[in-house]
C-alpha cells in the first residue's frame, strides 16, 4: 500500500528533510500546506540552517537576533537571486572619486570627505572630514606641514584604513586608522597613525585588533625585490612583540593583488596565497603550486610562520593560460570554515584552439611539506625528487634544473566550475575581455557574475552598450555522474575531454542568464538601465572605467569616464552603484517566479527573464522588488 509523505511519521519527515539541501527544504514546504506546517517546525529548521553555521543568517539566528525561519528564507533568498539573476534592489548611491566594499560597508571618498554607508542598516550615514582628523596628528606628531593627499587602503570592524602622502616629503608616507563609529568628535577618532618609508604595491588588512601592512619593497636572498609585511597593535590590551622585524616572503612571487596574489585575514589568522612558483622561467616543468603562508596576528615572527609551497594548482600539460583573465581570491566556507582558495582561469585546453573559462577551489593548507627548492640540493636522491614515468624530458635534467612535478591528487566535483556546461551548445554566447567589466565568483552561491557590455541589448547608436548582469550558477542534482566509459555513441565524444571525478557528483547548469532586460520590455526596465548606467559628463564619451566589489550577496561598482592618453584617474568622478542579493527586513516575502513579472525577449537567449518595480514612494535612483507589481509591468503601468 502506497503512503503519501504527508502520511510518515514525524520522525521520518524530519529525517529525511534534514539530508536535503536547503533549497530543496524550502521547495518541499511548497507542495502542500500539511508538509508546509511541518517544515516549519523550529527544530527543523535550526537543523537545516546549522549546516552552514558560518553564514550571516546564521550567526544571527544563534546571537537570537532574528529566528532561525527568518534565516532559513534569508539564506534561501539571497542563494535563489543569485541563481536566478534577480536582485532585490539596485540604486545610484552617489558620486565620489573612490570607493571601498566590505562588511555591508561602503567608504566613498569624494575630495576630502569619506562618507560611510551600511548598506544593510537604515542609520544614517556617516560622514569624516578627513583634512580636520589628519592636519592634527601631521603637524603636531609628525611634523608634516601643507598640502597632502588621503587614499583609501581598508575598512573593517568600524575602522578605516587610509594613506596619507605629502606633497612636501612625497616619498615618506603615513597610515592611519580612523574609528568610523557615530557620535565621536574628529580628535578622538584616530586609533593610531604611524610612518612607512615605502608605498610600493602598498596593501593593509586589519581587524579591531590589529593592522597589517605590505609592501613589495623587501630584498630577499637572491637579490630580488620581496613581499614585507609588518603588523601594528591597534588595542592597547593586545599587545604585539617588541621589536620585532617585519616578516619577509621568500619564494612568494607575483605583485599584482587580486591576480597572481591575495592576502585575507580569518579567525586571527594572516593569510597569504601566490599562484606563481618562480620569476625565472624553469625550462623542464611538469606541475604548477600554489604558496601558502599563514601565521597568527599576535605573534608575527619568522618562527610563527607556516609556508607550504606545493599546494597542487594545474598540470602545465592541461594547457597554455590566458593570463589576462587569471582572477585569485582567499573565500571562506559556509559549512566548514575553511579557507579556500578560489581562482578563476580561461585556458586553451590541451593546446587547442579553444578557450573556456573554469572557477577552480582548493583548500588552503600550510602543513609542512619539502619544496621543490629544498629538493633540488638532494638532485641525485631519486626518492626526494618525483619525477613523472616515461617522459623523455626527465633525461636531460642536471643538477641546474629545478623541476616542480606531483601526480594529479583525486580530484572532486566541487574544485571545479566550467563556465559553460555541455548542454549549452557548441557557441553559447560570451564576451571578450574588453567587455568584460568585472568578474567574481561565490562559492557559497557557487555563482559566477560578470558586469559586461552588451551591444546587443539596446542597440542605441547614441548611447555606449549598456552595462548588464551576466550570472552562471550550478547546483548539485544527483549522488552520480556517468564517467566517460559509461556514456556510448556520439554522446561518448562530447564527453571525452570531461575529467573524472573521485566522487561522482553531477551538476544541473541552467542558462546563463543577463539582467536587467532590454530597455524597452517596460517602463521599471528603463529606470534599471537608468541605474545600472550613469551618465557621464558632457564630453566624457562613450569609454568607461568600471571597478567592483561583489561582498556576499551585494555587488557595488563605480563607473567613471574612461582615462585618456597621459591622463590620471585619481581626480575623476564617477558614480557608484549598489545591487543587491539579499532581501532587507522591510521587504514583504513571497514566492519571487510568481510575483515578478515575466519578460521574455528574443535576443537575450534565455527564458523567463523577470524584473518589477517597487510601489512605494518613486525614485528614480533607486528601484525596489516588491509583492503584486507583475501585472503592473505587463500592462506597461509601472514606473
Amino acid at each position: 500500500m502506497m503512503h503519501s509523505l504527508e502520511g510518515l511519521p514525524f520522525d521520518i519527515l524530519f529525517y529525511i528533510a534534514s539530508s536535503l539541501q536547503l533549497e530543496d527544504v524550502v521547495h518541499l514546504g511548497r507542495t502542500c500546506a500539511q508538509l508546509k506546517t511541518f517544515l516549519e517546525e523550529n527544530t527543523l529548521q535550526r537543523s537545516v540552517v546549522e549546516r552552514s553555521p558560518h553564514a550571516r543568517e546564521a550567526q544571527l539566528a544563534r546571537a537570537g537576533k532574528i529566528t532561525y525561519k527568518e534565516a532559513l528564507h534569508a539564506i534561501y533568498d539571497r542563494n535563489q537571486a543569485l541563481f536566478t539573476a534577480h536582485p532585490f534592489s539596485a540604486r545610484i548611491l552617489g558620486q565620489g572619486n573612490t570607493f571601498l566594499f566590505r562588511q555591508g560597508v561602503i567608504c566613498l571618498l569624494a575630495g576630502d570627505t569619506v562618507q560611510i554607508t551600511d548598506v544593510r542598516a537604515k542609520s544614517r550615514a556617516v560622514r569624516l572630514e578627513l583634512t580636520s582628523i589628519v592636519r592634527p596628528i601631521l603637524e603636531s606628531a609628525f611634523a608634516i606641514f601643507g598640502n597632502f593627499k588621503c587614499s583609501l587602503l581598508h575598512y573593517s570592524n568600524n575602522i578605516l584604513a587610509i594613506h596619507v602622502e605629502s606633497e612636501a616629503r612625497p616619498n615618506i608616507g603615513h597610515i592611519f586608522a580612523i574609528s568610523a563609529e557615530k557620535r565621536r568628535v574628529h580628535y578622538s577618532r584616530v586609533v593610531t597613525a604611524f610612518q612607512i618609508t615605502a608605498s610600493s604595491k602598498l596593501f593593509v588588512r586589519h581587524t579591531s585588533r590589529y593592522l597589517y601592512y605590505g609592501t613589495h619593497s623587501g630584498i630577499g636572498a637572491d637579490g630580488h625585490h620581496k613581499w614585507e609585511v609588518s603588523g601594528v597593535s591597534l588595542d592597547l590590551q593586545y599587545p604585539l612583540p617588541k621589536g620585532g622585524r617585519p616578516l619577509l616572503f621568500e619564494d612568494f612571487h607575483g605583485t599584482d593583488i587580486g591576480s597572481t596574489i591575495a592576502f585575507e585575514i580569518y579567525d586571527d589568522q594572516f593569510y597569504a596565497v601566490s599562484n606563481q612558483g618562480t620569476f625565472q622561467v624553469e625550462e623542464s616543468d611538469w606541475t604548477s603550486f600554489y604558496h601558502c603562508i599563514r601565521f597568527p596576528l599576535n605573534n608575527p615572527v619568522t618562527v610563527a610562520m607556516q609556508k607550504n609551497e606545493r599546494v597542487y594548482r594545474r598540470q602545465h600539460a592541461q594547457g597554455p593560460i590566458h593570463d589576462s583573465w587569471t582572477d585569485l581570491s582567499l573565500q571562506v566556507s559556509e559549512q566548514t570554515n575553511e579557507v579556500l582558495i578560489l581562482e578563476s582561469r580561461r585556458e586553451w585546453a590541451k593546446a587547442s584552439s579553444r578557450q573556456s573559462r573554469t572557477f577552480y577551489s582548493s583548500k588552503f593548507d600550510v602543513n609542512p611539506v619539502r619544496s621543490s627548492r629544498e629538493s633540488s640540493l638532494a638532485f641525485d636522491d631519486a626518492k626526494v625528487i618525483p619525477l613523472p614515468e616515461n617522459d623523455i624530458y626527465t633525461n636531460v635534467l642536471d643538477s641546474s634544473n629545478k623541476p616542480n612535478y606531483m601526480a594529479t591528487p583525486p580530484q572532486y566535483s566541487w574544485n571545479r566550475h566550467p563556465e559553460f556546461s555541455t548542454a549549452d551548445g557548441p557557441s553559447p554566447r560570451s564576451f571578450i575581455l574588453a567587455k568584460t567589466k568585472f568578474r567574481a565568483y561565490n562559492y557559497s552561491a557557487t555563482t559566477f557574475l560578470d558586469l559586461v557590455e552588451d551591444a546587443q541589448c539596446c542597440n542605441d547608436p547614441c548611447q555606449p552598450p549598456c552595462l548588464r548582469l551576466r550570472i552562471g550558477s550550478r547546483r548539485p542534482t544527483s549522488l552520480h555522474t556517468p564517467t566517460p566509459q559509461d556514456i556510448k555513441g556520439k554522446e561518448r565524444a562530447v564527453h571525452s575531454d570531461a575529467p573524472v571525478f573521485a566522487d561522482h557528483v553531477s551538476y544541473t547548469h541552467p542558462p546563463i542568464k543577463m539582467w536587467p532586460p532590454p530597455a524597452s520590455t517596460c517602463p521599471c526596465a528603463k529606470r534599471l538601465h537608468d541605474i545600472l548606467n550613469p551618465r557621464l559628463p558632457l564630453g566624457a564619451g562613450c569609454a568607461r572605467s568600471v571597478t567592483g566589489v561583489l561582498d556576499g550577496s551585494t555587488f557595488v561598482y563605480m563607473v567613471k569616464p574612461g582615462r585618456g592618453y597621459g591622463a590620471g584617474d585619481d581626480g575623476g568622478v564617477g558614480s557608484v552603484v549598489v545591487i543587491d542579493f539579499s532581501r532587507r527586513g522591510d521587504q514583504p516575502r513571497g514566492t519571487m517566479a510568481s510575483v515578478r513579472c515575466a519578460s521574455k525577449t528574443a535576443n537575450d537567449g534565455d527564458d523567463g527573464r523577470e524584473v518589477a518595480c517597487d510601489g512605494g514612494e518613486f525614485d528614480e535612483l533607486r528601484w525596489t522588488w516588491k509583492v503584486g507589481l507583475y501585472c503592473d509591468c505587463k500592462k506597461g503601468m509601472c514606473r
